[in-house]
């Protein structure tokens, strides 16, 4: 996360002479592209709502893609799937990071988002998990239990994907959540109103895109 140490400085990727002389779909390619995976500058609170909807849809249907196709998730796709993970962990800093510079602080708040995260996919599995599991998932926790005591590595692959398939509804359902709450804390944040260390406020400019 060291390209969050010098966002302090603002910067601009385009020049205004080529934003000039772009046609609308290069600054869109362009903007996305900042967007996404430029960590320095600011952005207004519409630009952080968009970005935040892009990354959570793909999240979302990334990781029911490796549930579902978790038998034939290695080799190369398990490689691109690597790559997409590291790519929207990335935009996801990128986002945030400027949102937070817009509110006048530290992009190295996404530590606390993160952790917020975790805590609350913890509790709603641990409130919800057993709606979800039913007496079929206790049964499939035994077998899971029963393999692992057994070492049948057989009996534990087959009743964990079994017991996946029962939850993955949650698994959604918390990608969601998260998503969710998370962008409403940070995007409820005040944009400072002046120029601050990480830039001037977001705005007007012919970069945006909507």
């Amino acid at each position: 996360m060291s390209v969050l140490a010098t966002a302090s400085q603002p910067t601009k990727s385009w020049s205004s002479s080529n934003r000039h002389h772009a046609s609308r779909p290069e600054l869109c390619r362009q903007a996305m592209k900042d967007l996404l995976f430029n960590p320095n500058g600011r952005i207004a609170k519409r630009r952080f709502w968009q970005g935040v909807v892009l990354v959570t849809v793909v999240a979302v249907i990334k990781r029911g893609m490796e549930i579902k196709l978790a038998g034939s998730m290695g080799g190369l796709l398990g490689i691109v799937a690597m790559l997409v993970t590291l790519g929207l962990v990335y935009a996801n800093i990128c986002i945030f990071a400027k949102r937070f510079h817009d509110a006048g602080t530290s992009g190295w708040w996404i530590i606390a988002v993160w952790f917020g995260k975790f805590f609350t996919f913890v509790l709603m599995f641990a409130l919800l998990g057993g709606l979800f599991l039913g007496s079929e998932g206790t049964a499939l926790l035994e077998a899971v239990m029963e393999g692992w005591a057994s070492a049948d590595e057989a009996q534990l692959t087959q009743a964990s994907r079994q017991l996946v398939d029962l939850l993955f509804p949650l698994i959604i359902l918390s990608y969601v959540v998260n998503g969710v709450l998370a962008a409403l804390i940070v995007g409820s944040l005040p944009s400072d109103p002046k120029a601050n260390a990480y830039g001037p406020p977001p705005g007007n400019g012919p970069e945006t895109f909507s």
